[in-house]
């Protein structure tokens, strides 16, 4: 199978390291005698940040019809509404959801690591990435509906696990139970592993009749529809969990077709009014 063409290089990586795990174990059981992929080496390199490309907002509108019907819906929209990221998304526990302000803090992170076949909790991906985020109407009632079903989902006798992590402010120990994880996968009772939700969104790209997007491009859809809805770049900074004002503009910000055409005609004057009356994310149903 020639996946060059058709992955991001971050699957094609993580599918080459999954497969040297597998072989070497064969090799130490005495499945097989010869390990199949020894001078073999992964060259393709993940993709830039720069190459990343945002949905426009038809092709936002067809993903989330299509996703609606996939059990992985409210994580994906949970990205377009709020711009975590999806390590972020993985690692959230109930404990960071504030019902009552309506708001979702981000001070952790879960992977899994294939190299040790194994999850691993941490700390988020810089100091700036430590943020409180307030919840668009569509975020709060996804978990809503998810805190309130979250006594009869299934779990994994798996899922009873304390991970224990470094605390990038305090320097102190912290510790994510998995049991308080605000997303499970429905059939493995264990959380959804990154490269499976990558899996599964270019299947639903194929259906919607749409390109390949990975989970980042969700993250980078959210910072577009809001520059794009006049978000101010500093407040978008903070959302995004950004150290600077710069790498949001240059990392994740996608200026599309639609986009430069509103902003022609607002320069002319045919477009008034506040282009910002659907909120943060909420350009499409």
């Amino acid at each position: 199978m020639d996946m060059d063409g058709d992955y991001a290089g971050s699957t094609i990586k993580q599918t080459y390291t999954t497969m040297g795990t597998l072989f070497k174990s064969a090799v130490m059981n005495g499945v097989i005698k010869k390990h199949p992929m020894d001078g073999v080496r992964c060259t393709r390199k993940p993709k830039a940040k720069s190459d990343i490309k945002a949905m426009t907002v038809k092709e936002q509108e067809l993903f989330t019809e299509t996703a609606e019907r996939s059990h992985n819906y409210d994580q994906y929209q949970l990205i377009l509404q709020t711009g975590i990221r999806t390590g972020e998304l993985v690692g959230l526990t109930w404990d960071a959801i504030d019902f009552k302000n309506k708001t979702l803090t981000v001070n952790k992170s879960l992977e899994y690591r294939y190299e040790r076949g194994t999850w691993e909790a941490g700390p988020p991906k810089t100091e700036a990435a430590y943020r409180t985020i307030p919840l668009t109407s569509c975020a709060f009632g996804i978990l809503s509906k998810l805190y309130d079903a979250r006594k009869t989902r299934y779990e994994s006798e798996e899922l009873d696990q304390a991970l224990i992590y470094r605390d990038k402010l305090t320097g102190e120990d912290k510790v994510l139970n998995m049991k308080d994880l605000v997303f499970v996968n429905y059939r493995t009772g264990m959380p959804t592993k990154n490269s499976s939700y990558d899996t599964h969104m270019y299947k639903l790209c194929e259906e919607a009749r749409i390109q390949h997007f990975s989970m980042h491009s969700l993250r980078h859809t959210f910072a577009t529809r809001a520059i794009e809805k006049g978000v101010p770049p500093k407040a978008l900074q903070k959302l995004l969990g950004h150290e600077s004002v710069q790498t949001t503009m240059d990392t994740y910000v996608h200026v599309t077709d639609d986009s430069k055409l509103l902003a022609v005609k607002i320069f002319e004057g045919s477009v008034g009014g506040d282009t910002t009356e659907n909120g943060v994310g909420n350009g499409v149903k």
